[in-house]
């Protein structure tokens, strides 16, 4: 029985809905499940149990960037010493950490919503959202209470936010060539630029990937040299066992706005924890910061060599350079590279680095507590200028370096293909072959593929008549080969009997192109 377009689009949409909610309970019950383990085991199930639901509830909604105001109590505010505390706060810096699951899962929905119809992709993306968006304000009312009581209304439009880009971005993943072609038909985008668009946009993504991994670098870096502080830190704490596990799951959480913090340093404009406070390589002048041991990585005193951390981003800007010159710019002899397909490649994979960059350290920003940690993180904008200024330059380089092979970076051997040739490392970042490939590259590969067919009809032929020596071609006969269309040698190979073509090869003599033998003379199979 068929079922209408209708009702097709009626079932992608619950059925997105459905899978979308039950994300949701999924990263809430993950939340829960590690308070109810300090709920028993530190506290002895002891208390009101509404009070772990409710700060499992706060802690997946902050994981998602959804701001909370806070009201302490007498008891919490002699506890955290802090004199601010006791006037009303705002913690909005997101524990994006829980956020990623989030974002994750939707892209794996997002993965199989591609091979719909696009209206019924659309509708089971938005149907997604939206009940990402309803769970959430659903989690949030039963979680508000006179102490924390989180932002109704960015309860349900973080999530579904978080939930969507997860889901465009896999659409994106499967469709964004497709796309991109249709929109440059219909803006009338000559396909000569096309090239150096597409380039750009890959080098825009790989550019900002490879700086978010210098953060990455820079963080462990710094979490290695300064282990003794950060352990020192944690026996200061006098936490559990229990509470061991818990703080390094927060700590887990926090570390996608840590790696950004490390990013934003590694570029040259740091970051603040408090209201007047720096950390750059430039200088650091740190205040009470809260009692992290992630925290234990920044060294309170920036020392001269640190300037040179700047050149990583720059690095990374010229290592994508290269492999996007190599591989997308790689350029043929009738369709060469141009200057302004350089430029524009590198400007505006630099400019989309940078606004990527500017996004993240936006994300990473928000208020941490009360006081003057109401206002911590890197500076979005100077971070997407400085990044798109670094990235740009780095890009502009490594492909005018990469043009030359890998022989030009001071003469290092690296595994970067020359021109016209593919490189492994470019399937990390998900570089695909140049747009206009050489014809003669496709002919050589169709050549090669009717060369293998060939060959296993020659393999089948030896299997079923005697054993006789061949003797390897002339070479007028590979000239001929070489020169003759590959239409008209595959049409000779298929009519040409295989007996007389051993023969032939026995005798040593020259290929003919025979008549077709009489059905009597062929050989029985």
């Amino acid at each position: 029985m068929r079922t209408g377009p209708a009702v097709r689009r009626l079932w992608a949409g619950i059925g997105q809905a459905v899978e979308s909610a039950a994300i949701v309970a999924v990263g809430i019950v993950l939340c829960a499940l590690v308070l109810l383990a300090v709920w028993g085991i530190d506290q002895g199930f002891a208390g009101d149990p509404s009070a772990q639901w409710r700060v499992a509830v706060d802690a997946w909604l902050l994981g998602h960037g959804v701001a909370i105001g806070v009201t302490l109590g007498t008891d919490a505010i002699v506890a955290v010493g802090i004199e601010e505390a006791g006037r009303p706060f705002v913690l909005s810096l997101g524990a994006w950490g829980i956020g990623l699951i989030t974002f994750w899962l939707h892209w794996r929905s997002g993965r199989r919503l591609a091979e719909l119809p696009l209206i019924e992709t659309g509708i089971a993306v938005a149907a997604g959202a939206v009940a990402t968006g309803l769970v959430g304000l659903g989690a949030a009312a039963t979680a508000t209470h006179g102490i924390a009581a989180p932002n109704l209304g960015q309860a349900f439009a973080h999530p579904a936010l978080v939930a969507l880009a997860g889901m465009l971005a896999a659409v994106l993943a499967v469709h964004g060539h497709d796309w991109l072609a249709a929109a440059a038909r219909g803006l009338t985008i000559e396909e000569g630029w096309m090239r150096a668009i597409r380039t750009a946009i890959r080098s825009g993504l790989g550019g900002a990937a490879g700086v978010l991994g210098v953060g990455a670098l820079v963080l462990g870096a710094g979490l290695v040299l300064r282990f003794t502080d950060g352990i020192l830190l944690m026996e200061a704490l006098q936490v559990s066992h229990v509470g061991v596990v818990v703080l390094f799951l927060v700590q887990l959480a926090l570390l996608p706005v840590a790696v950004v913090w490390a990013a934003s340093w590694a570029i040259g404009p740091g970051f603040m924890i408090g209201t007047g406070s720096s950390i750059s390589p430039l200088g650091t002048d740190l205040g009470p910061v809260p009692s992290l041991p992630l925290l234990a990585a920044i060294d309170p005193e920036a020392a001269p060599w640190m300037l040179a951390v700047v050149a990583l981003p720059v690095l990374a800007g010229v290592l994508v350079g290269v492999l996007a010159r190599q591989t997308m710019l790689a350029g043929t002899a009738e369709r060469p590279v141009h200057w302004w397909e350089l430029a524009i490649a590198g400007v505006g994979g630099g400019v989309l680095a940078g606004a990527l960059l500017g996004v993240a350290a936006m994300l990473a920003t928000g208020s941490a507590g009360p006081g003057r940690l109401a206002e911590t993180g890197p500076d979005a904008v100077l971070v997407a200028a400085w990044g798109a200024l670094e990235v740009g330059a780095g890009l502009l380089v490594g492909m005018a370096a990469g043009g030359r092979g890998a022989g030009a970076l001071a003469g290092v051997a690296l595994p970067l293909a020359g021109e016209r040739e593919g490189s492994r490392v470019r399937d990390l970042l998900g570089f695909g072959a140049a747009d206009a490939p050489d014809a003669r590259d496709e002919a050589a590969d169709a050549a090669d593929g009717r060369e293998g067919e060939v060959e296993a009809a020659d393999a089948a032929a030896d299997a079923s008549a005697d054993d006789v020596p061949v003797v390897a071609p002339s070479a007028d006969e590979q000239e001929t080969a070489a020169i003759a269309p590959l239409a008209d040698a595959q049409e000779t190979v298929a009519i040409a009997p295989l007996a007389d073509a051993q023969a032939e090869r026995a005798a040593g003599a020259e290929p003919t192109h025979p008549e077709p033998a009489p059905e009597q003379d062929r050989p029985a199979t």
